[in-house]
């Protein structure tokens, strides 16, 4: 299974990209792809629902089914992320691309999705392989900065597959 994280400030096409790179994968590779999104501002489960109650009182998780065929897996305990892939890895449901949305500190290949070229510097780390997000949207020249490829996965899928060596 790859593993790549992606971060950027918040409104810079994080969800976006991730979106577009799974249905590429999809579509030009047939690959199954995950995701694990770090939600910062509020709660997933809510006090007075019956999975947050299932929790709440104990058990290890709760899951939850509705008529769409939509599951849903709470845990509330304290789960370190590396235990969450371990656990996605080896799931029963096969997982080419593991995206990881929103957790900075990890030491995976990275995208980072940014507006504009001065949010690249207060986040820029070892890992980050790719520049991407809105910036792709925005008439440029640029094709990398500091040495990292700015790349729209629209136009430039083969470089997102050899950077991140998915093929």
């Amino acid at each position: 299974m790859k593993i790549i994280s992606v971060i950027g400030y918040s409104g810079t096409g994080k969800t976006f990209l991730i979106v577009k790179a799974i249905i590429l994968l999809k579509q030009q590779l047939n690959y199954n792809c995950s995701v694990i999104k770090n939600i910062h501002e509020h709660r997933i489960d809510t006090q007075g629902k019956d999975s947050y109650k299932f929790t709440d009182v104990g058990a290890q998780y709760s899951i939850s089914r509705n008529k769409f065929n939509e599951n849903v897996i709470f845990i509330k305990k304290d789960i370190e992320i590396h235990n969450i892939i371990e656990w996605v890895d080896d799931g029963p449901l096969k997982t080419d691309v593991l995206f990881i949305e929103g957790f900075r500190n990890l030491s995976f290949p990275t995208i980072l999705c940014i507006n504009d070229l001065s949010e690249i510097k207060p986040q820029l780390t070892n890992q980050v392989k790719m520049i991407s997000g809105l910036i792709t949207t925005k008439p440029s020249e640029l094709q990398e900065e500091k040495g990292i490829p700015i790349i729209d996965i629209h136009k430039e899928f083969d470089k997102f597959l050899n950077i991140f060596k998915l093929i």
